[in-house]
């Protein structure tokens, strides 16, 4: 009689890192969904932009990657999409602007050539300390899900 004695952890360990993966691109859902909403309240008072609707349209989010610590998903807005001007008659600018830029001015301050005003209206940073809780139970409702499903790992 023998007994034979397995090391399935690869096999464990491939099926975590799937499982993981999915949870990641979970809960960035979530907060591309939460931003997303949030952008729906209003945002920007910028008069030469239609800078509300033209973020709202471009917030993304990237496929997890796989990095040295674990998988990594970004929520926000793709460089050089350019921001068009609210209408046919105004001006271009002198300087074209891209619609992330002009997020991140918003989103960092600066000084408004409009109102004359300093002005900062911070949204992502916000909404993704608020979708805290809910993405990490996101994350591990689709981890623990995931895992269950292939308890007999051959």
């Amino acid at each position: 009689m023998s007994v034979k004695v397995t090391d399935l952890s690869p096999q464990f360990l491939k099926q975590y890192r799937d499982a993981s993966r999915m949870a990641t691109d979970a809960a960035a859902n979530l907060l591309q969904a939460n931003v997303t909403k949030r952008f729906r309240q209003g945002y920007y008072t910028s008069q030469a932009f239609r800078s509300t609707a033209q973020i709202m349209q471009h917030i993304t989010r990237d496929e997890p990657v796989y990095r040295g610590n674990g998988w990594v998903s970004q929520v926000g807005i793709p460089e050089g999409i350019a921001a068009t001007p609210k209408s046919k008659k105004a001006k271009p600018p002198k300087k074209p602007t891209t619609v992330g830029k002009i997020a991140l001015a918003w989103e960092l301050g600066h000084h408004n050539h409009f109102t004359g005003k300093w002005e900062r209206v911070a949204i992502f940073k916000p909404v993704g300390f608020d979708s805290l809780k809910a993405m990490i139970d996101t994350y591990n409702r689709v981890l623990n899900r995931y895992m269950e499903r292939g308890r007999a790992v051959r």
